[in-house]
């Protein structure tokens, strides 16, 4: 049951990704990142809207997509206290997200193994984790889109297997689930009365000897004669044994 049920590897599939993001990024950062450039328009406004009434000025034109992305930078703003810094690890969480997200939707129209593979490739492509040094709306967009092609890809999956479940019960076919077993039906068979009927005992079969026949050859059976050759004895005849001499020696002199 366990084995059937692959959830746990797309888990672990998830936390693999995870990890390969993060650490493609922070060595990125470390190693191969010269200079952060932060866009000048997003910065002027979150620093004019933001010094001037507070967060809730960030929606005063209404909801728009520059207004979301001032919003999330202010909370990294609290947590880091620098513009530039907050965009730099911000973009790290929208690109690990969407590569999570890479993943779901290729696994939705493919396979897990296939999605894990997309994920990987998406984790390490220099020019998209190049995108950490501009602090622009560009990765937060790149994320919402991947957002939208999850939804898709879940909704897509969802008709096919509806789809599929339908074509499996059409009528005419004749699908016997796996787990009811079948049973036969009893044949109709003619019943004897026996209830006056007399017991014999050769009606028993266990009273009955079987003999078996003997596959082997036998001796011819011969006729039994009688034994009419024996000596008759006299009146004093004491069966004593006498020599050639004529002398008895079982006679006591």
């Amino acid at each position: 049951m366990i084995m059937k049920n692959k959830n746990w590897m797309s888990v672990l599939f998830l936390f693999i990704l995870t990890g390969i993001a993060i650490i493609v990024r922070v060595y990125y950062i470390n190693n191969l990142m010269d200079e952060v450039s932060i866009n000048e328009d997003i910065y002027n406004a979150a620093k004019v809207r933001l010094g001037a009434s507070g967060l809730a000025s960030v929606f005063a034109d209404g909801f728009h997509m520059q207004s979301l992305y001032i919003y999330t930078l202010y909370l990294f703003f609290l947590i880091f206290g620098n513009f530039t810094v907050a965009g730099v690890y911000l973009n790290i969480l929208y690109q690990v997200l969407t590569v999570l997200l890479v993943y779901l939707i290729v696994k939705n129209v493919s396979n897990r193994y296939i999605g894990f593979t997309a994920g990987v490739i998406v984790s390490v492509i220099p020019m998209y984790v190049g995108n950490l040094a501009q602090v622009t709306m560009l990765n937060m967009q790149i994320f919402i889109a991947a957002v939208l092609c999850t939804v898709i890809s879940y909704i897509v999956r969802i008709f096919y297997n509806r789809r599929k479940g339908m074509k499996a019960t059409e009528p005419g076919q004749n699908i016997m689930p796996e787990s009811i077993a079948v049973v036969p039906e009893p044949e109709a068979s003619v019943v004897l009365d026996s209830s006056m009927k007399e017991i014999l005992l050769d009606d028993l079969e266990d009273k009955k000897v079987q003999y078996i026949e003997n596959p082997l050859p036998v001796p011819k059976r011969r006729e039994h004669k009688e034994m009419d050759f024996a000596f008759e004895p006299t009146g004093n005849d004491d069966y004593d044994l006498k020599d050639m001499s004529g002398k008895d020696f079982f006679d006591i002199e």
